[in-house]
């Protein structure tokens, strides 16, 4: 009888953790997911272009926002040779082509269009972020001669130079707006010098989306720092708040106790996201979170509503593995701080077919629906990861029942 009793202790003790219900009455709505692939790579039917023509080798780095009419905005790097991180790089994006349609369907987007692309160097990182009627895009710039760690071979058969600290030699940090629901953008600007540290060679913004706060203040997350815009909307003094300990790639949330929490890729050999809380005048040390594994990739953060909207929740989703991408997971923390993500379900539960092995970076809105939309990264592996290996973005619309319902809650 002794070990029925410990049996019986077991149970009592784990089984509320993996069989617990919710008291969240989205759970009571009819599940709800679509998905398909929004950025078509070169190898694919109907790949997406340029109405000049202008193809894609792959599509990555994904960030999408939702404007402040409902539109939705679609970013990512456009690739034009390789899948390299170097080289050839255009920051792209797609547009839905009405305010109340959500992107529930590929006849609901508009074609690709460009954000900027000129000359052969390397435009990337898109970070949006909306301030009422101006969507503000941040994004990084290095010449197309130079990559993180040199000596790249490019196209043309030369070899990169590794960045560098000089103006000629670093990465650039630009930002561009738009004031009429991203149709068109403004030239982009370059803001190093005002906003990134003196003596840097290599830098990142977001990648991802920047928030606007309860109290009105823009947050944007970058490499060891956010950016912060203060002023009236649409008319704003940008400045820095340093982050020691900070990723090279963050994701901010304002969390529903009104803090701001970062969620930043692991460094090194780390193997959790690296988490810290704070606000614009103070921020804790960085910690790994053990309840987020991570293969060492970006992630992404969407703070979904306050708890005088039903309870309170946040929306975080990443690669959910030590050692892979291709274990994409979407989770719910009902926390003030985002302390716990009891609740979660595997993307590969919808799976898309025809779009080769889904994994790797993510962003993600709520829609004007109240739907979760979600960028994603898929790779073809053709050439088993390597640079001709072809990488499209799916495009994900799901509710919160779906997660809800998820077959490992």
């Amino acid at each position: 009888m002794r070990w029925l009793q410990g049996a019986a202790a077991l149970w009592a003790l784990f089984a509320p953790l993996s069989h617990a219900v919710v008291d969240d009455p989205a759970k009571d709505a009819a599940p709800y997911h679509r998905e398909f692939v929004l950025f078509r790579s070169a190898n694919m039917a109907s790949p997406d272009k340029l109405s000049s023509g202008i193809g894609f080798h792959s599509f990555r780095i994904p960030a999408v926002v939702r404007t402040s009419t409902g539109r939705i905005l679609a970013f990512a790097e456009g690739r034009r040779h390789t899948n390299e991180d170097f080289g050839d790089i255009n920051l792209v994006y797609k547009r839905t082509k009405t305010t109340n349609n959500h992107g529930a369907d590929p006849d609901d987007w508009e074609g690709l269009k460009e954000v900027v692309g000129s000359g052969s160097g390397t435009w990337g990182n898109p970070t949006p972020v909306v301030d009422g009627d101006t969507i503000y895009l941040f994004m990084s710039w290095n010449g197309g001669a130079y990559s993180q760690n040199g000596n790249n071979k490019l196209p043309d058969g030369s070899v990169t130079k590794k960045i560098d600290t000089s103006w000629a030699g670093r990465r650039h940090l630009y930002l561009t707006r738009s004031t009429d629901d991203g149709k068109t953008w403004s030239k982009p600007e370059d803001v190093t010098k005002e906003l990134t540290p003196d003596g840097w060679a290599w830098d990142a913004v977001g990648p991802g989306i920047g928030i606007k706060l309860t109290t009105g203040e823009l947050v944007v997350p970058a490499q060891r720092r956010n950016i912060i815009g203060r002023g009236t909307p649409g008319n704003r003094t940008w400045s820095l708040q340093m982050l020691p300990g900070g990723g090279s790639e963050g994701t901010i949330a304002q969390t529903p106790d009104g803090k701001l929490y970062r969620n930043d890729r692991p460094g090194g050999d780390g193997d959790y996201r690296r988490v810290a809380r704070g606000t614009l005048t103070s921020f804790g040390a960085f910690a790994d979170d053990t309840g987020l594994p991570d293969p060492r990739c970006e992630g992404s953060v969407l703070f979904y509503n306050q708890a005088d909207d039903g309870p309170a929740r946040t929306i975080f989703m990443n690669s959910a593995s030590k050692d892979s991408r291709r274990h994409m997971r979407v989770r719910i923390s009902y926390d003030k701080d985002a302390k716990k993500w009891n609740y979660g379900r595997e993307l590969s539960d919808a799976p898309v077919s025809g779009a080769g092995y889904e994994g790797g970076y993510s962003s993600m809105c709520k829609t004007a629906d109240f739907k979760i939309g979600a960028l994603v990264e898929s790779d073809f592996y053709n050439d088993k990861g390597g640079g001709n290996s072809y990488r499209a973005i799916i495009w994900r619309r799901f509710n919160l029942s779906w997660i809800l319902h998820g077959p490992r809650n």
